[in-house]
């Protein structure tokens, strides 16, 4: 029986997609006015494209629309909820929802009493002699109401003989209310350091289930935290004590005048009283209940590693737009986002899934990339490709608005979005990027992590840095100004060619020494500790550290490269070739996936830090396999700028896998040489008609040379859908027994391309280029390619014409830098075809 078992198990060697692979979307609920008719046809355009989970937000409603807003929690809401569970099950998509409307945690039946709490010091100076009681405060004005005596203490001054410092501290409320709230959900947001405050936040959700008898969601998601301002605690000054050994109220003019030590330890009690009472607590109550958590961490006061990890599935978050300076990637000058999230910032959440043995780890990803109704799939892809890379394998979008079929486009939006939404025209060729996500993250679930190194995340030396400012939160935005030396640190470790997840105390302090390697207590196996910074850790961290290296541990300070090379080998595609990258282990060996985020092409050969002869290919853009080459050289590399591949080692022979009767490895992957012939097509005689398109172009255009179409008539200039180029080609008796490849080059946005009624792919990424495979034949060929271009000409034309789409509530539609704007002043963006298409030949 166990042979068995063995067998079929490598019969199944490499890994199918689960429901997992798939990507979510963050589901927003514009005043949860929602029906079953709609909710059904929205589900069905999220199954149909690929979408695997939906996790719902509700938030603020839809202006003139009051009537159909259903309250949060309400016996119609869970009715939807319950709707939407049932429905899910049978088109194959998991419910998650937020724990809350908006963000952060808060709602109506939150008091005040429960609420974010924060500090009020008064701080003066009086005669010696005068009795504590009898002062007179003076509490700031718009705090008299909400704030509480808690401490009065006096303290000697300095060369003062008949002065005394007397500080008093009130407890008082931020009164923050929950951001974007939905119905029902508006209200104070809860003290998220108070266990019960959390406690009874939790339980007002908790009561709604069970009266209405719902199943809980697969999962519960918090977002990224961002309370502002909550600095305090009831029971912070207790818990410092016992944290600390010492009373905060007695070293109340050190804290208030900026000690290091003092405020450092203030920042440590804060941000153990979040994980414990709030994250560790929240995950409990969901997993007693069958669902799980999800959450973001950073923008928290607290240790990031430990408030991820404390969960099931931490959450990174993206926010912007790279330029990795990718070839042909077209840019937007003035109307995208530079992007916030470096890989040192998106490790965070996959380092503290692999030291915990967690299998996911997720983003939300493309929160603001370009202005609204301008984000193409291309400019998707290399972003999700450096999260990739950085560990992310379970990505979500950052999202889609629920909206009613019928309703005048563009429909419901929300204010911060990529807009992954069927009302978008970019969701025509949408399930190829779906599709392309789903087999990357099929094999990023696959196996063990296998970075080289563990980072010791050095948090003292950053909570000793600005101690004016009593309450430090980690932040993506701030992330550069409080870690630049951890953040040097960590890019120099990619860029000598090695990968690292980052610990902390609390996971370092289990970590063990086996067999040559340091061993998490999850059984992650790393071949290093690096420890940056100036060393500021817990006395039995230091030991325990000590212990590690006297039975052998690697342990490297600092930022010693030379040292980091005697304990690991580097990966040369990413220390030489400059390649983004991420290794696993697996059954049989390790599995890459490797991204060409340069300006470059690369061809070269590069030797593997493993020592594994054996490999085959995998794209994740067409699915296919293809023979590998490791020669004495290393791998053999052909990677255009901006494409991805995953690579498959073993010691095995590829015909010893068992790879089962799905996979067929084809041989090497042809590819364009120096001597291939070149047939260009650009200056055909090309004929442009339109589908899908509005408002509706009847025109049909006959055109010598292939050009976009936004110059070509009024109605085009301002038309959103698809047009429909038509060429022919003659190919002699040779040439039709070569390989080819058609290169479209700029393409605005996606192209699908069908050569004698034969479909040859989506070009949706650059490069634009797809194998005709055996399409072609002697003779004549009809070539056609069906062009998606943007919403923007679209949705400019409606300001023009002054159309009252923005019709949502509250913050409605902005730009990019939170901005009331409008766009009738966008000047068209090409569309269609918008440079040359050639023939390649490829061997």
């Amino acid at each position: 029986m166990a042979l068995m078992s063995s067998l079929n198990c490598q019969a199944q060697l490499l890994p199918t997609p689960t429901q997992e692979a798939k990507p979510g979307v963050r589901w927003w609920w514009m005043g949860s006015a929602v029906d079953k008719e709609n909710l059904k046809w929205n589900l069905d355009e999220y199954a149909k494209a690929g979408i695997g989970a939906v996790e719902i937000t509700p938030l603020y409603g839809v202006q003139g629309n009051d009537k159909n807003d259903i309250p949060y929690l309400s016996p119609k809401w869970m009715d939807m909820l319950k709707f939407v569970e049932k429905e899910n099950k049978q088109v194959g998509i998991e419910t998650d929802m937020a724990t809350g409307t908006g963000w952060p945690f808060g709602g109506p039946w939150v008091p005040i009493s429960e609420a974010a709490c924060k500090a009020v010091f008064v701080d003066t100076i009086v005669d010696v002699k005068q009795k504590l009681m009898e002062i007179e405060f003076n509490v700031p004005l718009k705090e008299r109401a909400f704030a509480k005596l808690k401490v009065i203490k006096a303290f000697p001054m300095e060369g003062e003989k008949y002065k005394k410092r007397v500080i008093a501290l009130y407890e008082s409320r931020t009164r923050q209310k929950v951001k974007r709230a939905a119905p029902g959900g508006e209200g104070y947001v809860i003290d998220h350091f108070d266990s019960t405050a959390v406690a009874n936040y939790l339980q007002h959700i908790d009561s709604a289930f069970v009266a209405s008898k719902t199943p809980y969601p697969h999962t519960f998601f918090n977002d990224s935290y961002e309370v502002y301002g909550a600095n305090w605690t009831p029971n912070l000054l207790t818990e410092f004590e016992k944290y600390h050994g010492y009373k905060l109220q007695d070293k109340f003019p050190e804290f208030l005048d900026g000690d290091a030590v003092v405020v450092s330890d203030y920042r440590e009690t804060l941000g153990d009283m979040l994980l414990h009472n709030f994250t560790e607590q929240w995950t409990k109550w969901a997993n007693k209940r069958g669902a799980i958590t999800r959450n973001q961490a950073h923008g928290s006061p607290a240790n990031l590693i430990d408030c991820y990890a404390a969960v099931d599935i931490p959450e990174i978050e993206g926010f912007g737009l790279t330029d990795f300076g990718i070839k042909g990637l077209r840019k937007d000058p003035g109307k995208t986002r530079p992007n916030f999230s470096d890989l040192s910032m998106l490790k965070y959440a996959p380092s503290a899934a692999h030291i915990t043995g967690k299998k996911y780890t997720s983003s939300e990803t493309f929160t603001w990339l370009t202005e609204h109704f301008r984000t193409s799939l291309s400019q998707m892809k290399p972003d999700m490709d450096l999260m990739f890379c950085a560990g992310v394998n379970h990505m979500f979008f950052h999202g889609t608005a629920y909206s009613p079929k019928n309703d005048t486009w563009p429909g419901w939006k929300f204010y911060a979005s990529v807009d992954m939404s069927p009302t978008n025209s970019i969701w025509r060729d949408a399930p190829e990027l779906m599709k392309y996500i789903t087999n990357c993250q099929t094999y990023l679930q696959w196996g063990q992590p296998d970075n080289d190194f563990l980072v010791y995340l050095p948090v003292r030396d950053m909570w000793r840095k600005d101690t004016k400012n009593w309450l430090m939160q980690f932040d993506i935005h701030s992330m550069a100004k409080k870690a630049p030396e951890f953040i040097k640190v960590i890019l120099d470790i990619d860029k000598a060619g090695f990968d690292c997840d980052y610990i902390s105390d609390k996971y370092l302090r289990t970590c063990t020494f086996k067999n040559g390697m340091i061993e998490t207590a999850a059984g992650t196996r790393y071949k290093g500790i690096i420890i940056p910074g100036n060393n500021i850790m817990p006395s039995d961290v230091i030991e325990h550290i000590s212990e590690l290296k006297s039975q052998g541990a690697k342990i490297i300070k600092g930022d010693n490269i030379k040292a980091m090379e005697q304990a690991a080998k580097p990966e040369l595609m990413r220390k030489t070739l400059g390649l983004k990258m991420i290794r696993r282990a697996n059954s049989i060996g390790h599995h890459y996936f490797i991204a060409n985020l340069t300006s470059k092409d690369i061809a070269s050969s590069v030797a593997l830090a493993v020592n594994e002869k054996h490999g085959i290919w995998y794209n994740p853009m067409t699915g296919e396999y293809h023979e590998a080459t490791i020669g004495d050289k290393g791998i053999q590399l052909n990677l255009k700028s901006g494409e991805s591949r995953i690579l498959i080692t073993s010691n095995k022979p590829v015909n010893e896998w068992k790879l089962g009767p799905k996979v067929k490895v084809g041989g090497k992957e042809a590819i364009a040489a120096a001597d291939s012939k070149t047939i260009d097509l650009t200056e055909n005689a090309w004929k442009l008609s339109f589908i899908e398109d509005a408002p509706k172009v009847d025109e049909t255009f006959n055109l010598k040379g292939v050009k976009s179409w936004e110059g070509l008539s009024d109605k085009a200039k301002v038309m959103m859908g698809t047009g429909v180029y038509e060429t022919t080609i003659k190919l002699s008796k040779d040439d039709a027994k070569k390989q080819w490849a058609i290169d479209l080059g700029d393409v605005r946005e996606s192209a699908r391309v069908y050569i004698n009624n034969k479909y040859v792919g989506c070009a949706w990424a650059v490069p634009y280029i797809l194998n005709c495979k055996d399409a072609l034949n002697k003779g004549k060929n009809t070539l056609r390619i069906k062009v998606t271009n943007l919403p923007a000409n679209r949705i400019a034309e409606l300001d023009r014409q002054g159309v009252k789409w923005r019709k949502m509530k509250e913050i409605n539609v902005v730009d990019i830098n939170y901005k009331k704007t409008t766009y009738e002043n966008w000047t068209p963006v090409p569309s269609g075809l918008n440079s040359t298409v050639k023939l390649v030949e490829i061997k």
